[in-house]
């Protein structure tokens, strides 16, 4: 198969963001499969590492003011063209698209160019629960923009789920049925695609101590870690959580146990019994030499990839029902699940600084999840045969 995947709002090849990854992570496994991919991207995200991964193509994004107008797509003309250039040069069989906006654009030109292929929307969230949760309450946009976007996000996730998109792919069960409810769509029009790991050799026990010492850590502490996307409201209320809530819960023993936190954007310092790193060059690394991972998350919609990633590494952790939505994880085996950011929260994560031998049966069962349903490679294979049997449809 020839496939197009266009992106919005970020690169192919340096992964800052949990969209980005596994946007790119999809386009590695189809090629894998033996697929041709081309990627339609925005020239502001470009970088000369990009053409590695797949044939680049590259579009203009409106801009007003300091805003990206990435939403507005459908009437870019830059973009426009650039679809009709690709599907001129490149014979594609089947376009996947990561956001609502873009795709009615994508298919009034197939019409024009009375070719049949096929669009795909990769719902890497339910947009219009995310924009509520997130962009809405935002201060830093103005109250036109907090009331108008989510109101246009919905009328475009609607229009394209209902009547443009040949099929969706969602990344949990349960955000599947929201579409599906949502929009009454048919059960077989929505498939559930999850977003995925590499499980890595893990570090041994020498090599852990070494990590630690690179950055200034004794191999003696208890490290329990978080990471994310620092500007993304939701993280940055969790690491907002750590430094006011949580970490001083844990002040008597600081001389035992460190939180250890860091992402892009995220700032860099060190103070009482909290060490940001800031951006994390080798999160695999970091994530290896920690004891316990926790995920403080009260709002934000979608699969979180951070918990994959720390599944993939045999991390134990300690999440909101928030922060773990989407995965099928069990309580009690692959993580320690509770309600909110509360005592119970706290004294899970006592529980495991306490309990060495739990962490490690919890962590091995983690990564056991990990391999069995998250695998990367799996799920390339699965999207894989999603797309043949669309176009075998499409044909018939």
């Amino acid at each position: 198969m020839n496939i197009l995947a266009v992106a919005l709002g970020h690169g192919v090849s340096k992964l800052i963001s949990g969209r980005q990854n596994r946007f790119s992570n999809l386009v590695k496994g189809l090629k894998e499969e033996g697929n041709k991919v081309v990627i339609l991207e925005p020239e502001s995200f470009r970088d000369q590492n990009d053409e590695k991964l797949a044939k680049i193509y590259s579009y203009k994004d409106y801009r007003l003011f300091s805003r990206m107008l990435g939403i507005f797509r459908d009437i870019n003309i830059d973009f426009i063209l650039k679809i009709l250039e690709i599907l001129k040069n490149e014979r594609i069989d089947l376009i996947q698209i990561s956001y609502p906006s873009g795709i009615l654009a994508a298919k009034l030109i197939t019409k024009m160019m009375q070719r049949k292929i096929p669009i795909v929307y990769d719902a890497h969230n339910v947009e219009s629960i995310l924009t509520m949760e997130t962009f809405a309450v935002d201060p830093k946009y103005s109250k036109l923009e907090r009331l108008l976007i989510p109101k246009y996000i919905g009328f475009l996730e609607k229009l394209v789920c209902i009547y443009i998109t040949d099929h969706i792919t969602s990344v949990s069960d349960e955000e599947k049925e929201i579409f599906i409810k949502r929009y009454k769509l048919s059960k077989q029009k929505v498939t559930v695609i999850p977003s995925g790991c590499y499980i890595h050799n893990l570090l041994d026990k020498e090599c852990k101590n070494s990590a630690r010492e690179e950055i200034g850590i004794d191999s003696d502490r208890v490290i329990i870690f978080f990471h994310g996307v620092f500007p993304y409201a939701p993280n940055k209320d969790a690491f907002e959580t750590i430094e006011n809530y949580i970490a001083p819960k844990f002040e008597e023993i600081r001389e035992r146990v460190l939180f250890v936190v860091g992402g892009t954007g995220a700032p860099k310092f060190e103070r009482a019994n909290i060490k940001s790193l800031g951006f994390i060059e080798d999160l695999y690394k970091v994530m290896s030499m920690a004891d316990i991972a926790i995920v403080p998350l009260t709002r934000g919609a979608g699969t979180k990839l951070k918990i994959l990633d720390y599944l993939g590494v045999s991390l134990p952790i300690v999440s909101t029902k928030k922060g773990i939505e989407g995965i099928n994880a069990k309580n009690g085996e692959h993580a320690i699940i509770v309600d909110d950011v509360n005592e119970e929260f706290i004294d899970a994560i006592k529980y495991l600084i306490d309990n060495e031998k739990e962490r490690e049966r919890m962590g091995a069962n983690a990564r056991g999840l990990a391999e069995e349903e998250y695998d990367w490679d799996k799920i390339g294979e699965k999207l894989d045969k999603l797309y043949k049997t669309i176009l075998e449809e499409i044909k018939r």
